[in-house]
């Protein structure tokens, strides 16, 4: 009863947080029910995150994001606000918005795997979700082309978005390649 209690508090407190954040911050667009019990949150109609969950068998409920290959945590939520919001939809609260919104990234770092033609790039999506990109080269024909690896349940919704930011990530981290 003092748990029930407790998570009814910290939402409330949530919910109100909500309100008081900043314009900026990414905006919950889409909210689809998994069958599992896991959630796709799509961002500004631009990104999309599969298989998220809650984790309530803590004081304070966790958003657990998803593990590539169920090892490599390559996202992660940076800001309280954004982390509050997912929260709120999990509590069946959550105001979802019908805008567009361009996402504006940022390289948080870069560098190269060792004796590998690779580079692991950190980047940040309005400086509240952080995804690890891997960049690559190879050879065709005398031709040096670049492949972008995303985390695997991480999804660019717009294409347009999409070429551009790969276009931009390829030379942020060229030097290294």
């Amino acid at each position: 009863m003092l748990k029930e209690l407790m998570n009814k508090v910290v939402t409330s407190i949530l919910l109100f947080l909500t309100v008081l954040m900043p314009l900026n911050a990414l905006e919950i667009t889409a909210w689809e029910e998994e069958n599992d019990e896991e959630v796709s949150v799509t961002f500004s109609k631009t990104l999309q995150i599969k298989n998220v969950s809650l984790d309530r068998s803590l004081v304070t409920p966790m958003i657990i994001l998803p593990k590539d290959d169920e090892i490599y945590e390559n996202l992660a939520l940076l800001k309280p606000e954004i982390s509050q919001k997912i929260l709120a939809c999990f509590e069946g609260v959550c105001e979802l918005t019908n805008k567009y919104k361009k996402v504006s990234y940022d390289l948080i770092s870069k560098r190269k795997v060792k004796d590998k033609n690779i580079v692991i790039a950190k980047v940040s999506f309005d400086d509240d979700i952080s995804a690890i990109f891997l960049v690559s080269t190879y050879q065709n024909k005398n031709k040096t082309l670049y492949r972008v690896q995303a985390p695997q349940d991480f999804k660019f919704l717009k294409s347009s978005y999409k070429k551009s930011f790969r276009k931009w990530l390829i030379n942020k981290v060229k030097d290294l390649l």
